[in-house]
């Protein structure tokens, strides 16, 4: 019986079958966005800080430089509020949350959060606000680097009417400015 060419057949096309799912799933990864946290560098203060970053296939995109601590907290260190709100805009990402940012209330704290359509409540909060935050300023400093239209990321620096973004966030994963190291 021919039993080797049998096995060598299936061998080879086991591995094919492996080598072609693995080139489909790298590109499909190459596709992908993730949202994570790295030290960024600050221009202004030539300083690095935690940064929460949407990395694509061009690069990574600065979204939000975190530079204060939150609240009066010693135990939340600018580090492990980065790590947080990069896992919940990616979370946002996942569940195609990112359609319209808010701000809103959560726990009668104030909070920016998303939205899959107009006047819908919040799907996903991404940042809880500290209580010196200027809510609609930081709803609009971040709509502007969602669109492309800020060239920094945000710096966190009464109960005030929600304001609805739309953001079309595959636009600008892909023409927002990419920060090189």
């Amino acid at each position: 019986m021919q039993l080797k060419p049998i096995v060598s057949l299936f061998t080879s096309c086991a591995l094919t079958a492996v080598c072609i799912t693995s080139i489909i799933n790298q590109a499909k990864a190459d596709d992908e966005v993730r949202f994570i946290c790295a030290s960024g560098y600050d221009q202004a203060t030539n300083l690095r800080f935690p940064t929460t970053y949407a990395w694509t296939e061009r690069g990574k995109i600065a979204i939000i430089r975190w530079k204060y601590a939150w609240f009066t907290s010693q135990t939340v260190t600018p580090e492990e509020r980065c790590q947080q709100v990069s896992s919940r805009f990616q979370t946002a990402y996942n569940n195609q949350s990112l359609a319209y940012i808010v701000n809103g209330t959560v726990n009668n704290q104030a909070v920016i959060c998303t939205a899959k359509q107009e006047d819908a409540a919040c799907d996903t909060t991404l940042l809880t606000l500290r209580p010196q935050d200027n809510p609609l300023q930081i709803l609009d400093d971040l709509k502007d680097i969602l669109r492309g239209r800020a060239t920094k990321p945000v710096e966190h620096s009464s109960k005030q009417q929600p304001v609805y973004y739309k953001i079309d966030i595959k636009k600008f994963l892909q023409t927002a400015p990419v920060e090189k190291e």
